[in-house]
């Protein structure tokens, strides 16, 4: 098989603001947030920090918990955002919180 060259490089400082977005929404603290899809908060601190890529195997967890897409996690697509989450993801998105 041939590596493929050119492959677009995932935003880490991105998929950490969409993290903490939706554990915002959520009103969860980061140690029962990252405890809800088996990251130890430290790890949760360095994937928010955009210094560890956050994991499919996390970002499926997270998927499957909180009802969020994939495809919002890596590449902040919000049209699949549930509706109870959507106004405060996108609040906290725009303001940086």
């Amino acid at each position: 098989m041939k590596k493929q060259e050119n492959m677009p490089r995932i935003d880490m400082v991105g998929v950490g603001r969409r993290l903490e977005a939706l554990r915002n929404a959520l009103g969860l603290s980061r140690k029962a947030f990252s405890d809800s899809f088996g990251l130890d908060p430290s790890s949760y601190t360095k994937t928010v920090d955009g210094e560890k890529q956050l994991r499919s195997e996390a970002a499926y967890a997270i998927a499957e918990q909180w009802g969020v897409s994939m495809d919002y996690l890596f590449r902040g697509r919000l049209a699949d955002l549930p509706e109870h989450l959507r106004e405060s993801i996108l609040k906290a998105l725009n303001t940086g919180d």
